[in-house]
């Protein structure tokens, strides 16, 4: 009895037992139904072995009798194999077959080729494992040579972008609120005066004049649209992640203005830029390249202008400058290679400082200025008169009624209507100098 008879035998009697199975379990049943149910279930379980025994004998016979198959030629190239159907399959059946054993290989995580081998198409599984195109497998390596079948795992976040630190807020500005979106404040000037004066002389008279401190909110803000259908089919939490990405971009373009800012439109003024700062006019005989000298000048004549001003260094006072120049400073050798300036390594996990003064080193500072295009500015700053005027943090809302006018010139997106939601973030701030002689720079280095 081959395979197929065993297997006909066996439904044979699996038909008999669901016969008599309401029979002989009914209030009626006899003893004599109940031995044919008992003797029905040994029978079964009897052809159920022998059919197991015969499909792994036949599988095992199958993958010993492969046959050599003729190459045959493609516009691609040479097929060295050709996939051979098991005997009785054909066409649509080869198809369902091999998408039922994939099936089972993904539930049992064996290889899909040998659920093949073990359903009896061993000769289909070997014929597939032994494809080869112009001398190269079916690969996972080539999109078109089968990388394309390969899902690509999505892990459940998104990579952030590298952005630039933000220092500034760093450097411990003194922080006051805004009220009603301002800070006045009167400050004096210029001062009194007093002399000596003769037996009967007219004694001096002076006025002292006084200016203001005024800061103005000004209003930092981005709006991000995302489509429902993002949110939704994204494996990572995109709100999540355009939320932090739009906070750390604001806070950057804070950072530009707080040192560099022109004042233009609604940008608020940098400090750096601040009318009436000090300025030093250090001259460098090969501007790259400056002497030991030259740089003791420089640090020497910026020290002194705050100190002629009364502003004396109470661990307060901070170096700004570019990447650019504080490498270079950290690059000075002596004639024995020996570092001039070891403490401005960037590697330091004091951070760096220049004649004993802690440095700000900022990206936000450009190096491409002047005629040149190569010229830098490098301040000091006395940061215990820096103000920076608060009347909100980052604020983020979320709105999905609202329209959007993305260029500015009537492009409009509804939100509501286009299935979007945007999310939107402000601050509102300004900077001040309790006086402005807490500033001294010099905007064309170009070391």
């Amino acid at each position: 009895m081959n395979l197929e008879q065993l297997r006909a035998a066996l439904r044979e009697k699996q038909e008999a037992l669901k016969a008599l199975m309401p029979k002989a379990f009914s209030p009626e049943g006899t003893k004599e139904q109940v031995d044919q149910v008992d003797a029905l279930n040994s029978e079964c379980e009897a052809l159920e072995g022998k059919i197991a025994i015969a499909e792994r004998s036949e599988a095992v016979i199958a993958r010993g009798a492969v046959p050599a198959v003729p190459a045959a030629e493609t516009s691609a190239g040479t097929v060295t194999s050709v996939p051979v159907a098991p005997e009785g399959l054909k066409g649509e059946d080869v198809l369902i077959k091999a998408l039922s054993c994939h099936v089972v290989a993904r539930g049992t995580g064996e290889p899909v080729l040998k659920v093949m081998a073990d359903h009896g198409m061993q000769r289909l599984a070997d014929a597939l494992a032994s494809v080869r195109v112009n001398g190269k497998a079916v690969n996972t390596l080539v999109s078109s040579e089968g990388g394309l079948l390969v899902p690509t795992p999505l892990s459940g976040g998104i990579m952030p972008i590298l952005r630039v630190e933000s220092t500034f807020l760093a450097a411990g500005p003194t922080r006051v609120p805004l009220t009603n979106g301002q800070f006045v404040l009167a400050r004096g000037l210029a001062g009194s005066s007093a002399s000596y004066v003769a037996e009967g002389a007219l004694k001096p008279v002076s006025t002292p004049t006084f200016d203001s401190i005024s800061m103005r909110a000004k209003k930092l803000a981005g709006i991000v649209p995302i489509t429902k259908e993002a949110e939704r089919w994204t494996p990572a939490d995109v709100e999540a992640y355009v939320r932090q990405d739009l906070q750390a971009a604001m806070a950057l373009t804070m950072d530009l203005n707080a040192w560099l800012g022109t004042g233009a439109g609604a940008s608020p003024t940098g400090i750096l830029n601040k009318a009436g700062v000090q300025t030093v006019a250090q001259t460098f005989a090969t501007p790259g390249t400056p002497t030991l000298a030259e740089l003791d000048s420089f640090a020497s004549a910026a020290m002194l202008k705050l100190i002629t001003a009364n502003l004396t260094n109470r661990n307060r006072w901070r170096w700004i400058m570019p990447y650019r120049t504080a490498l270079r400073l950290g690059d000075i050798r002596t004639t024995a290679g020996d570092a001039v300036f070891p403490e401005m390594s960037l590697s330091s996990g004091m951070g760096p400082s220049w004649k004993g003064i802690p440095v700000i080193v900022s990206s936000q500072i450009p190096t491409t200025g002047g005629a040149g295009t190569d010229e830098t500015t490098v301040a000091l700053v006395d940061f215990s008169h820096v103000l920076f005027g608060e009347e909100e943090g980052i604020v983020l809302k979320s709105s999905d009624q609202a329209t959007l006018d993305v260029t500015g010139a009537g492009s409009l997106v509804h939100l509501w209507q286009q299935n979007m939601f945007a999310i939107l973030a402000e601050s509102m701030h300004d900077f001040g100098l309790r006086t402005v002689k807490a500033v001294v720079k010099q905007s064309n280095i170009r070391f």
